[in-house]
């Protein structure tokens, strides 16, 4: 119960805190996100270096398939499918639609952009490495600098507020708003992390005793009661062992997603699309374990203030 409870003040807090952050906005096509529809992308590296030293992201982003596969490493039973040639994560939204983040302004609630194919690129340079679209910010971490669509606490897309850090072989969680524009709607959440950092989501790996995958969190069912901005926490999942830097994508969808979509993302659906819901990526951090810091839902908690 008390863990249950920290989790929602924790959430119930970021939630609060986005409404009001002063960063300058990059929702380019507002002003009422609840009134259009939108087509929204995955942002996370493909076929550019991840992380420094060369990594290539293999992660399902652009609409162009990228030629080399990703690989599975699987010391645990796999949870998805093997991995053939990278596809990509789109979302339809219809008008009255949901999405993370929570923002606000003179024209009316924003939080999501539409575009035609992920926005990516590194280094940055204004455009996507996916189609040479425009993209809306840059991020930086440990010591690269990506053009995205939304970027850690811009102010009016993001659904994060600060970088995610995980502490090696321990529980960890994301916390985020979510902001609904009509009824009440039960959505499922996906969470991919790079534990290896190799540039896909495909592993499985055995971490103190216990099966960490990359596929984090795995269609798990939440209600968002209506219409409005609500705190939502995922699932404990058991961090990767692996000190250093990494990928994180995070999906909310109307149904549940294939188990090609660490992969392959929506690619491989009737419509190559997911009704409703968003998909944002984000860098983080994986930090290695020490005799004096014990893991704990304190510890994990600090680390997304």
């Amino acid at each position: 119960m008390r863990i249950a409870k920290l989790i929602h003040a924790v959430a119930l807090a970021a939630c609060l805190s986005l409404a009001a952050h002063p960063a300058p906005a990059n929702d380019i096509d507002g002003p009422d996100d609840c009134s259009r529809s939108i087509e929204d992308w995955g942002d996370a590296p493909e076929c550019i270096p991840a992380y420094p030293g060369g990594v290539i992201g293999r992660f399902p982003t652009c609409l162009a398939a990228c030629a080399p596969f990703g690989t599975m490493e699987a010391a645990c039973p796999p949870i998805s499918t093997p991995p053939g040639p990278t596809g990509f994560v789109r979302h339809l939204q219809p008008p009255v639609g949901f999405w993370m983040g929570c923002w606000g302004g003179p024209g009316g609630t924003a939080g999501i952009d539409s575009e035609v194919d992920g926005k990516v690129n590194t280094p940055a340079i204004g455009s996507s490495a996916c189609g040479l679209i425009p993209t809306d910010c840059v991020d930086g971490a440990y010591g690269m600098f990506f053009d995205q669509d939304e970027c850690t606490g811009d102010g009016s897309d993001a659904a994060l507020e600060s970088y995610v850090g995980f502490l090696a072989c321990s529980p960890g969680s994301v916390f985020f708003p979510v902001f609904n524009c009509g009824p009440p709607v039960q959505i499922f959440l996906n969470v991919c992390v790079d534990w290896n950092h190799d540039g896909d989501w495909n592993d499985n790996l055995i971490c103190a005793g216990g099966c960490s995958y990359e596929w984090a969190v795995k269609n798990a069912p939440i209600t968002i009661p209506g219409a409005g901005c609500f705190p939502v926490a995922s699932p404990s999942f058991l961090a990767g062992s692996v000190a250093g830097p990494s990928w994180m994508r995070i999906s909310i969808t109307r149904g549940p997603v294939p188990d090609d979509y660490p992969w392959n993302g929506s690619a491989g659906t009737a419509t190559q699309a997911f009704e409703g819901g968003e998909t944002e990526d984000y860098p983080a951090f994986v930090s290695a374990a020490t005799p004096t810091a014990p893991s704990s839902w304190g510890r994990v908690k600090t680390m997304y203030r």
